[in-house]
């Protein structure tokens, strides 16, 4: 059986890092600029990694699961 404390104690940790993460976003987001291209790498328990970006500019984001696909959607962005 598991021990709800420990389940407790993973859910707090996942809640401060996510608290810390939203800080950090936000101070990028203060930094790189209004208009500027926000791009950011996630991986999840099961060690799968997703890219993330985020056009500021026109409210459009996008999820990639390679690098490859990530600079592909920022070319567009400049093709356009």
């Amino acid at each position: 059986m598991g021990d709800g404390s420990e389940y407790a104690k993973r859910q707090q940790g996942r809640s401060i890092f996510s608290a810390m993460n939203k800080t950090w976003q936000g101070w990028l987001a203060v930094a790189a600029g209004e208009n500027e291209v926000r791009i950011w790498q996630t991986c999840d328990r099961y060690g799968n990694t997703c890219w993330h970006g985020c056009d500021r500019a026109t409210g459009r984001s996008t999820c990639a699961a390679t690098d490859d696909e990530i600079r592909a959607w920022i070319d567009r962005r400049y093709c356009q």
